[in-house]
């Protein structure tokens, strides 16, 4: 398989994930009894970072190189890149503190914001996948 579409199909394995995440899961963590949550949470992520941490890597690594194959800077390319950088931004900055403060205490406040807040990333990386879809039916 050429790189575009193993490239492709890493953001879009991603973008599945994070629709998943998003639809479920999270709106989930409001029905996990209070007393087993913070077991639940912990275990939770440990499982998920298995399966997100390597996804979100392979796909920022894959933005890097898909611009070392253009023979100039794209605005698909850069829209990518943009919707990489947001996510990462999200993920860094809102997503993990949330996560890191679920597992001290379950708080039904910081669970509607990690549902409110983890669309950006839902988008992001849905937007990334489609950009990198619409690059290798291109070759752009």
């Amino acid at each position: 398989m050429a790189f575009a579409q193993t490239h492709a199909a890493i953001s879009l394995a991603l973008a599945v994930v994070l629709w998943v995440v998003q639809t479920i899961i999270y709106p989930a963590f409001s029905a996990i009894d209070p007393a087993q949550f913070q077991k639940w949470h912990e275990a939770y992520t440990g499982k998920i970072a298995k399966i997100v941490a390597p996804l979100i890597f392979l796909q920022a690594i894959g933005v890097a190189i898909r611009r070392g194959y253009l023979s100039e800077t794209t605005p698909l390319w850069i829209a990518e890149c943009a919707l990489t950088v947001a996510a990462w931004m999200v993920t860094a900055m809102v997503s993990v503190p949330l996560h890191r403060s679920l597992q001290k205490a379950r708080s039904e406040k910081a669970i509607q914001l990690l549902v409110r807040t983890n669309w950006v990333r839902t988008i992001a990386w849905s937007g990334t996948a489609l950009c990198s879809w619409v690059a290798a039916c291109s070759n752009h």
